[in-house]
């Protein structure tokens, strides 16, 4: 039924808007206000009676939301119920129970997304921890996002150590249980693929927990999952020749693409992943390829990820080509294709499920992953979106064929190194010929958290020791005489100031480039002066720098007058810009640039508190 909806030309969208507009809220008066809403343009594949029954619910959602969000919600729960396992306790003993009287065994992950709270990262690590001490439970994966909040990269090493603080009484638990316990370490960001291999090998690296075999998953989507399978390997294998076990690495697609493109949009940075479909698969088939090596399996067991049979078939025969016939797993979504998910069973001799939990009364936690395979299921270009006609339908096994060949022939010839590039510590700036936002630093790059550690180390050595008007005195104590002259002087250069457009241009892009390279002096000295955070003060350039390009590229449009007859645009002659102490550049740049950019002469009077930041910015 829910494949049926999905292949609707309107069944994706529809569903998605459902979803997150009337199972999310929380207000009942919000959901059922969408609910009618939605109620009036429903897609065709929907059943006679499921139409009639939400256009009914919609009409009376609004006086009666007490009671038709509830049955929304309970009836959404009943169609999508075989993707997530309800997690109170007596509901999950059951589905693990039947789950292995099929021969299927489970992989627990309690639902949600990252935490912004400690009592919610709180209550999510011992929910697990509950799951694992269950003993019908041997296998859950957990998240670092899920159970520590406000991870920082800027702070990487506390942010490591705290980490690994966390998470050790987990693994020690598993260590020590007489009933063997696999934890699967998940992540979902691009910045959490170094925090989480490094958090990973140190928990790994512990005395105690050398005989613990524990896993982590690897994105085939981000071109650094490569060199990160090679790390992990030679990590594996130098853990066995000290007398440990191995590891498991489980090898996925990777399903947060949209998430990855927000957040490169966002800062300005390199989209993380590869630019094309056929390229992540190529990667995925390189991973595996690369671990299903005789020299290298002994130390490492590889789960193989994924719905599409044309790369689970191709894991499978590599590994009876090459005699591999051990440390090798397939793995699938619990409740997708489940007719599938039996006859690959069936072929390769076992079956892992990732299995979704969560309880019914938090079940908006679960509105992002249900998205995320929506848009699986309902993509044309996903194996998922023709997963119940490839059998009958030549075209949609044709079309996964040529997807499948493609990807075999790009295995070589894809990237393997890193999309993002910044290098803080060595930098070109040149002029910006057409505007566009100067990128925030990415904290998630070794480089880039050499140069935090630089400016942070020299903001500490400045505390104190700043003394205002005395690197950068331009004026200062002025009697009523000063100031006039002061003023003067200004309207004095403001004529010929006011008359070039294009020498005011050329110098706002000078400008740019000088804030961009003092990016780490002024890091500085707004941390040791304004008291602001890395992350703070780093937005804060970036937005000063924009400042500098805008005015600069809009200077034409902000004088321009043909377009209106008898109009002759002329500039105030000076303008006085006081910033407050808050934003000590950011605010201060844009309207000293601003009102260069029009022609005018500026005099700028810093708050008294942060006046080395405005005047090192000047």
């Amino acid at each position: 039924r829910l494949a049926k909806l999905l292949k609707d030309p309107k069944g994706l969208n529809w569903t998605l808007r459902f979803v997150d507009r009337v199972i999310r809220p929380r207000d009942r008066k919000i959901a059922a206000k969408e609910l009618n809403f939605l109620a009036k343009d429903l897609p065709k594949s929907l059943s006679k009676l499921d139409r009639f029954t939400i256009k009914l619910g919609g009409a009376f959602a609004k006086p009666f939301s007490f009671i038709v969000i509830p049955i929304a919600k309970t009836r959404l729960r009943q169609l999508v119920g075989h993707l997530i396992a309800d997690a109170r306790p007596r509901k999950l003993k059951r589905h693990i129970k039947r789950s292995r009287s099929k021969g299927i065994s489970l992989n627990l992950n309690l639902l949600g997304e990252a935490v912004l709270g400690e009592r919610e990262a709180n209550y999510r690590f011992d929910e697990t921890f509950k799951l694992l001490r269950r003993k019908d439970v041997d296998y859950v994966s957990i998240k670092l996002s899920a159970v520590a909040s406000q991870i920082s990269m800027w702070g990487f090493e506390a942010s490591v150590e705290r980490l690994v603080e966390k998470l050790t009484p987990l693994y020690l638990f598993a260590a020590q249980s007489e009933q063997k316990k696999f934890i699967n370490l998940d992540m979902e960001e691009y910045r959490d693929l170094g925090l989480t291999m490094l958090v990973f090998k140190k928990l790994l690296s512990k005395p105690e927990l050398q005989k613990l075999e524990a896993g982590i998953v690897l994105q085939a989507y981000l071109p650094d999952s490569y060199a990160a399978l090679q790390e992990l390997t030679e990590f594996a294998q130098l853990r066995t020749a000290n007398g440990g076990v191995g590891i498991k690495v489980r090898i996925v697609k990777g399903a947060n693409l949209a998430m990855e493109q927000v957040d490169a949009d966002w800062h300005g940075w390199q989209l993380a992943t590869y630019p094309t479909k056929a390229e992540t698969d190529a990667n995925y088939k390189r991973l595996i390829d690369y671990a299903l090596n005789q020299g290298r399996i002994s130390s490492l067991r590889i789960g193989v990820a994924g719905h599409n049979l044309f790369d689970l078939a191709f894991a499978h025969e590599l590994a009876k080509h090459r005699n591999i016939n051990s440390n090798i797993e397939f793995e699938m979504l619990q409740g997708m294709a489940q007719h599938l998910s039996a006859q690959v069973k069936k072929d390769v001799g076992g079956l892992l499920l990732y299995t979704p939990v969560v309880r019914p009364s938090e079940f908006q936690v679960a509105v992002a992953y249900l998205t995320r395979r929506l848009e699986e299921n309902g993509s044309p270009d996903n194996f998922m979106s023709g997963v119940f006609d490839i059998d009958n339908d030549r075209n949609v096994f044709d079309r996964e064929r040529l997807r499948f060949e493609l990807s075999l022939r790009l295995m070589n010839d894809i990237a393997s190194t890193p999309n993002r590039k910044q290098n803080r510590l060595d930098e070109k700036h040149s002029i910006q010929e057409t505007f566009t936002n100067a990128p925030d630093t990415d904290p998630s790059l070794p480089n880039n958290r050499d140069w935090i550690r630089q400016a942070v180390a020299g903001a500490t050595a400045l505390v104190g020791k700043l003394k205002t008007h005395e690197a950068y005195v331009i004026e200062e104590n002025l009697d009523t005489k000063g100031v006039d002259k002061l003023v003067k002087t200004a309207i004095n250069a403001s004529t010929d100031w006011a008359s070039d457009r294009e020498l005011r241009k050329q110098l706002l892009l000078t400008s740019a480039t000088e804030l961009a390279k003092r990016r780490g002096v002024l890091l500085q000295l707004m941390m040791a002066e304004a008291g602001k955070t890395v992350a703070e003060a780093d937005a804060e350039l970036s937005e000063a720098i924009d400042f500098a390009n805008y005015y600069a590229h809009s200077i034409s449009e902000i004088t321009r007058t043909e377009e209106l007859d008898a109009v002759v645009f002329e500039p105030h002659r000076v303008v006085v810009v006081t910033p407050p102490w808050n934003f000590p550049v950011a605010i201060a740049a844009g309207g000293v640039l601003a009102a260069l950019a029009a022609g005018s002469s500026v005099i700028i009077k810093p708050a008294p508190q942060v006046a080395n930041c405005v005047l090192a910015m000047v």
